[in-house]
């Protein structure tokens, strides 16, 4: 593991504040949008030996970055992108990890200066910055330890944002990319459930956190008939992992629920062509809830009801036990499943998840979250998930939620007499199919996947539109990784989703 520390410093409304860990780094970066960065006294270009014209290139608009060594140091000054329409995130988060990674220095301390314009950029310009610094590493050469001090100053001076609160998202968004980096010859179901107990040890137990683990044959035997048959064939068998956080005054009752598939083969119908490539991805959605539930609970946020974590982990293996196209599974919900392709494994862990929320926890909401199709990004893009909703004002919490955090989301369409189980996945010899048959394969299959999990929710009237159930499901399957590296997606989105929650349960 990279030995880099990145530690939120300060924020607030003076940059005096930076200029004291200037002595001992390296490197210094100093960036911002520019509107905001060369406003008068904005850069402290005396506590770092600059000539007060330095930035003149950047103010006129000659280059977006400026390089100088001095005093045994870079020092950068940089600006970025101010373009943001109204899907976008109050500052631009991809503009700033770019400009980090690519001038905050590979090896020594350093200073990142972030210049903001305002408090409500300051949630998703940090963990734009944590994203920066990926944990996992296996190179030979020693990973260079480093540490990172970074100091938010926001222009007004307004800010009543704690860097304990930021320091513990950030650390979230870092260690869900970690897991999500590791291959699947260290990540398998073993390890992860080893890797939660570990943690829960370590950061929640404390905390008043329970956990339950149902693993191996104990899921055959109650039941679970999508995880059990999905992970069956691997050496190391499936589990399903609850982390529960009950407060004494809680109200109400909230799950998230994460696909943890550690390694997706796609079964007897196996991914060809290369595109089994990077299947270690395939438990972002379960990293996302994990740290997203442990950033919620160091950070007190749900006073007001139960938070539950379900992570759905297996292994999608080949093997002479694997499951087959024209199996029948029974779901934990009671529902029969026509398997007509094992690579549609997702919605099957999913399926035994919610239905787990639902009969065994009796919760009120349900979020779900998956690298769940490659549809995904026809849908909404690489940048943002897709998600739907049986609820419109739940749909809008969500929406904004991205936006507040970075973790950018847009609604995909919630019409299930067009896209619902009955429609696209009907099964003469079972309750439905996993895909949707061949004439509604290009019918919205990404709003379909989400439909095909929530038909496992009951009583159905709660989870249907207008019901008294809130329900969204993420498809976060591009958004998940960028570059070669996990971004730690969903920490942010569910944090700000609990947050309101929290409002509303007052």
């Amino acid at each position: 593991m990279a030995a880099v520390t990145v530690t939120f410093a300060t924020i607030g409304g003076d940059v005096s504040a930076a200029t004291t860990s200037f002595a001992s780094a390296k490197t210094v970066l100093v960036l911002g949008e520019k509107a905001v960065l060369t406003a008068e006294n904005a850069l402290p270009l005396e506590a770092l030996s600059l000539a007060s014209d330095f930035a003149a290139p950047i103010v006129d608009g000659t280059t977006e970055s400026i390089t100088t060594y001095t005093g045994g140091k870079a020092v950068t000054i940089a600006t970025f992108t101010e373009k943001r329409t109204r899907n976008q995130a109050p500052i631009r988060v991809d503009a700033i990890q770019d400009v980090v990674s690519k001038h905050a220095g590979k090896d020594g301390d350093a200073v990142i200066v972030l210049r903001v314009a305002n408090e409500d950029q300051v949630l998703p310009a940090a963990l734009a910055i944590a994203r920066a610094f990926p944990h996992y590493v296996r190179k030979q050469k020693a990973a260079n330890v480093r540490a990172i001090h970074v100091h938010i100053v926001v222009n007004n001076g307004c800010t009543a944002t704690s860097t304990e609160h930021i320091q513990v998202l950030a650390d979230a968004v870092r260690d869900a990319a970690n897991i999500v980096d590791m291959p699947p010859n260290e990540l398998n179901p073993t390890t992860y459930v080893d890797i939660v107990r570990a943690l829960h040890k370590e950061k929640l137990e404390a905390k008043g956190v329970t956990l339950k683990v149902i693993q191996g044959t104990e899921l055959r035997d109650g039941g679970f008939g999508g995880i059990w048959n999905v992970g069956k064939a691997s050496e190391n068998l499936p589990a399903l992992v609850i982390l529960s956080h009950t407060p004494a005054d809680a109200k109400k009752s909230v799950a998230l629920v994460g696909k943890g598939l550690t390694f997706d083969t796609g079964g007897l119908s196996i991914k060809v062509g290369g595109v089994m490539s990077n299947m270690k991805t395939d438990m972002g959605g379960s990293a996302g809830v994990l740290h997203g539930f442990v950033s919620a609970v160091l950070n007190g946020v749900n006073t007001n009801y139960a938070l539950h974590a379900i992570l759905c982990i297996a292994e999608n293996s080949v093997d002479e036990r694997s499951f087959r196209v024209d199996d029948i599974v029974t779901a934990y919900s009671g529902k029969t499943v026509e398997v007509m392709n094992t690579d549609a494994e997702g919605r099957l862990c999913l399926m035994d998840g919610v239905a787990y929320a639902c009969k065994d926890l009796n919760v009120d909401v349900i979020v779900d979250m998956a690298t769940l199709t490659g549809a995904q990004t026809f849908a909404t893009g690489s940048k943002h998930a897709g998600f739907v909703s049986n609820n419109a004002d739940f749909e809008t919490v969500v929406y904004k939620a991205g936006k507040v955090s970075g973790d950018l989301a847009y609604p995909m369409v919630y019409c299930p007499e067009f896209h619902g189980v009955e429609k696209v996945m009907p099964s003469k010899v079972a309750d439905m199919t996993n895909i949707p048959g061949a004439a509604e394969r290009t019918n919205a299959p990404s709003a379909g996947a989400g439909l095909f999990v929530v038909s496992h929710m009951s009583p159905e009237e709660k989870w249907a539109e207008g019901g008294e159930g809130l329900w969204a499901h993420i498809d976060m399957a591009f958004p998940s990784a960028a570059a070669g590296r996990a971004t730690g997606y969903g920490v942010g989105i569910l944090y700000e989703i609990a947050k309101d929650l929290n409002k509303q349960f007052a």
